[in-house]
């Protein structure tokens, strides 16, 4: 066990109890904002809390230290600005007025995080745990070394081939696309939020409640000009949606490509005169520019619509054969002229899955070993997404280099227990590293609750081969629940209390009755009714008494003076 005394609250590294961090210059004098948690304060009886280390509309970001597995995380802490205040014992309040958007993003903070925890999508920051504490939501994250895009390009020449950042960026299409589909729109995709891994990966971070990526919200937003669509701006008139994705990722790709930022999307909407230079007309392959073309369109109707689509556009090269997609609109196309090759026409091919793997293989060690040879990472200024730094991890030599033989294929591995843990926690993790893991398929589970994994492949203690495959089956948690009683409750409670038991946020419906007896906002009547067995999945009805009952006569209009 480590001696947490001896942790930087601002880095979760041994400094050796010095006043003054070595590694990141945290001087242990400073205090979190009274606004925050103090360092040092404890939740779920396992998480310290050290330097806050940003703040937004939605809450408060934390370095932390996992007592329990002696490993650095990250905490955020829902807690939205003007609608939440710090109580002395560190608890959260509402303000007064401000009741319905803080519990409404609480439950969707939640929601989402939980999700994410069992998702197993690649480019995410494994959520290893969602928990109420204090009156409100904390999700703690794996914490691991990266720097934002921005950074990247700032420090190694501006932009990326297309040929270096295909293979990057492909595991970051399909993990938006992954959430897309399970019904999270990120919102906030940016050179900021795509973060670079030291591992030469790819990882988006940033997700968030809906109000905060749009400025008419309620909450304080937080969008970045340049990479957020003309929709996030003025949502009353144009709904986000997975097209507000497209636009996100084409804007960074374009960014990555071309080494500018797009203009801001109102202003594009005055004036569009965003252009590509020649150069990198001439460079980049035609069915790219198609496809950023497309897909930067301002106005939604005529964008790509979603993630599917543009990977469609973007990946497969011109062969002379239609593509699969969705119907799009016809004058989108006809607004883009499509850059003439020297030398007449030049036809390209879709790449093998096997020459995709080499190339990226390929690419990636080049990448590490070539872009980051500075050491971006091992210095002491070099921070993760909270703030720490792993002294820990592989130098960047090590990185770069390939060390196989006849003796490290030889080794056998014994296979670990992995039932009971969220597939997250398998991500970017050295005890599983030696293993490939896949999703084999999700099934009702007793035993197991959703998101944890109920099955393996291969028994614990089977000796195998490094980067074996073992496939493992994702619990849905119990086929059938008991539900739970909510009559009396207020809204905000009862929803809760029935997210606790699995049952999803889209699939609880509120209709109201009046009862001058009761109190207003209480749960009057619940369908299903207490005690009945039905699957999470099921939709469930509660009736909530209205702050005022019918009166007929109002609704004819009668003078009350």
């Amino acid at each position: 066990m480590i001696n947490t005394e001896r942790l930087c609250p601002g880095c979760m590294n041994d400094n050796g109890g010095e006043k003054i961090c070595p590694i990141c210059g945290y001087d242990s004098a400073s205090r979190n904002p009274d606004v925050c948690l103090p360092v040092g304060f404890t939740l779920d009886n396992r998480y310290m809390v050290g330097q806050a280390k940003k703040r937004n509309g939605e809450g408060i970001t934390y370095i932390g230290w996992d007592t329990a597995d002696d490993t650095a995380v990250s905490i955020r802490e829902y807690f939205p600005a003007g609608f939440a205040e710090r109580n002395p014992d560190k608890t959260v309040a509402i303000i007064s007025g401000g009741e319905y958007i803080f519990n409404e993003g609480l439950m969707e903070f939640m929601e989402i995080n939980r999700e994410i925890s069992s998702s197993g999508l690649p480019a995410l920051i494994p959520v290893l745990s969602v928990f109420e504490e204090n009156g409100t939501v904390y999700a703690v994250s794996q914490s691991f070394a990266t720097i934002t895009m921005a950074e990247f390009l700032q420090r190694n020449g501006g932009t990326l081939k297309w040929e270096q950042a295909r293979p990057l960026f492909l595991p970051l299409i399909d993990t938006v696309k992954g959430m897309n589909d399970i019904g999270i729109i990120h919102g906030g995709i940016s050179c900021n939020t795509v973060l670079v891994g030291r591992d030469g990966k790819l990882r988006i971070s940033g997700y968030s409640v809906k109000r905060l990526r749009t400025a008419d919200g309620g909450l304080e937003p937080e969008l970045f000009p340049g990479f957020a669509a003309v929709e996030q701006y003025n949502s009353e008139r144009l709904l986000p949606g997975t097209y507000t994705d497209v636009y996100g990722l084409c804007a960074v790709l374009f960014n990555v490509l071309i080494g500018t930022v797009p203009p801001e999307a109102p202003e594009r909407i005055k004036n569009d005169s965003m252009t590509i230079p020649a150069k990198f007309a001439e460079e980049l392959p035609r069915h790219v520019l198609q496809a950023l073309a497309n897909g930067l369109q301002v106005m939604p109707k005529n964008r790509t619509q979603n993630i599917e689509d543009f990977k469609n556009e973007l990946v497969y090269a011109e062969t002379g054969e239609p593509q699969k997609k969705n119907a799009a609109p016809e004058k989108r196309a006809a607004a883009v002229q499509k850059p003439q090759k020297k030398g007449g026409t030049a036809k390209y091919v879709i790449i093998s899955a096997a020459c995709t793997a080499a190339v990226f293989m390929g690419i990636v060690a080049i990448l590490v070993f070539t872009v980051f040879k500075n050491d971006i990472f091992g210095n002491k200024n070099a921070s993760d997404q909270s703030g720490s730094v792993s002294t820990a991890a592989p130098s960047v030599d090590s990185i770069g280099t390939i060390d196989s033989g006849a003796a490290e294929s030889a080794v056998l591995f014994s296979v670990p227990s992995l039932t009971g843990k969220y597939y997250a926690e398998l991500a970017d993790n050295e005890d599983y590293e030696k293993f490939s893991f896949v999703i084999k398929g999700k099934e009702f589970n007793d035993k197991y609750a959703k998101g944890q994994i109920c099955a393996q492949s291969l028994a614990e203690g089977t000796q195998v081969a490094r980067d074996t495959k073992i496939e493992v089956t994702i619990s849905l948690g119990p086929k059938e629940v008991k539900i739970a009683n909510v009559v009396g409750l207020e809204e905000i409670n009862a929803k809760l209390e029935l997210l606790k038991q699995g049952f999803l946020y889209d699939n609880i419906e509120v209709l109201e009755k009046y009862d001058e007896n009761k109190k207003p906002g209480a749960v009057l009547e619940q369908e299903p009714k207490y005690g009945t067995q039905i699957s999470p999945d099921s939709a469930v009805t509660i009736y909530v008494n209205s702050y005022k009952g019918d009166d007929s006569s109002d609704s004819l209009g009668t003078d009350f003076n």
